[in-house]
């Protein structure tokens, strides 16, 4: 089996913390293996992919009631949220797809839920027509008591629980969450910038 190896500056875990020069082990069909990190600096190995920014798992997009003719629902535009992160999306109303997922499309559920803590990802008044990715730059550029870590943890860990696909978002052996590097934040304040970016490493 052929595995990958990624590296960065930070690692979200699935308690919402930042960890440190994190390695990352996956096998090429998206399982991690091992996930490591070093407190004080990144340490050479062979193999390593070494990327700027911060590793974290997709998202999953399901937060947010709102009126399914209001959702974008045409291959296009679920492709657009796959293209941003996006790996898990709620369709209200939709085929349900729960156990698999293509390299080109996110899984689609049919519901949607309400954040149980609005004052931490508020309802963008019902702008479905965001990414995941967009709607927390745009969260976090117009209010600076949101954490970075508590937004990302909404959007992947607590959101893949409440999905009841808690391995969607989740960066620890076992699981198959897919792999983002945030890139061009602020890495001395841990802060996301207008110029922040999403790329996938692994899906």
């Amino acid at each position: 089996m052929i595995f990958d190896k990624f590296a960065a500056h930070y690692m979200l875990t699935p308690g919402g913390k930042l960890l440190k020069w994190p390695v990352i082990t996956i096998r090429k069909d998206g399982l991690i293996m091992k996930t490591e990190w070093h407190e004080d600096r990144f340490k050479e190995q062979h193999s390593v992919r070494f990327n700027s920014g911060i590793l974290l798992p997709a998202f999953v997009d399901i937060w947010w009631e709102y009126p399914s003719a209001q959702l974008p629902e045409t291959l296009e535009n679920i492709h657009f949220h796959f293209r941003n992160g996006t790996i898990l999306l709620g369709i209200p109303g939709a085929s349900a797809t729960p156990c698999s997922k293509s390299r080109q499309s996110p899984i689609i559920v049919p519901n949607r839920l309400k954040y149980p803590r609005p004052q931490v990802f508020p309802d963008l008044g019902n702008d479905n027509r965001l990414s995941q990715f967009e709607k927390i730059k745009k969260v976090l550029l117009h209010n600076k008591n949101i954490s970075l870590c508590e937004i990302l943890s909404a959007a992947t860990a607590e959101a893949a629980q409440a999905a009841r696909r808690p391995e969607l978002g989740r960066l620890e052996p076992g699981c198959s969450p897919g792999l983002l590097l945030l890139q061009n934040a602020d890495l001395v304040n841990l802060q996301i910038t207008a110029q922040s970016t999403i790329k996938w490493l692994n899906i």
